[in-house]
């Protein structure tokens, strides 16, 4: 819990001085005649842990490995999904959901994805029982 909340802040207080935590690796987006624009790899883990389609229950460990001039993205998560759900289907479903937010919101197009199932869900909603009188 303590990690998620540096994480979160990025800065961490220790012994009376303001540390910066662990810097998240940055890669190069896009280079024009106006500037550079960088983005960091945190980014794209939000962007992949914020995505959500049905009969997916969480998204864990997720990986960003920058891309250089002989690879692409990598990015490399591990699922729990909800139980009657194809493994398969939801994988090619998230693969598919998180490609299109890369695409509109960095305009990413090139992406390999290591998608494991790690655990099936076995909590359902409970269903209500009728009383019988």
């Amino acid at each position: 819990m303590l990690n998620r909340i540096k994480n979160l802040f990025g800065t961490t207080f220790k012994k009376g001085t303001f540390r910066t935590a662990r810097a998240s690796d940055e890669f190069l987006l896009r280079e024009t005649d106006f500037g550079t624009v960088h983005v960091e790899t945190d980014i794209i883990r939000r962007i992949v842990e914020k995505t959500h389609i049905e009969g997916v229950h969480e998204i864990n460990n997720v990986i960003i490995d920058a891309p250089n001039f002989n690879n692409p993205l990598q990015i490399k998560l591990n699922l729990i999904i909800l139980q009657n759900y194809s493994a398969p289907v939801l994988g090619a479903n998230l693969r598919d959901a998180i490609k299109e937010e890369l695409k509109n919101l960095l305009d990413i197009r090139d992406a390999l994805f290591d998608i494991r199932v790690t655990q099936i869900n076995p909590n359902l909603p409970e269903q209500k029982k009728r009383r019988v009188r």
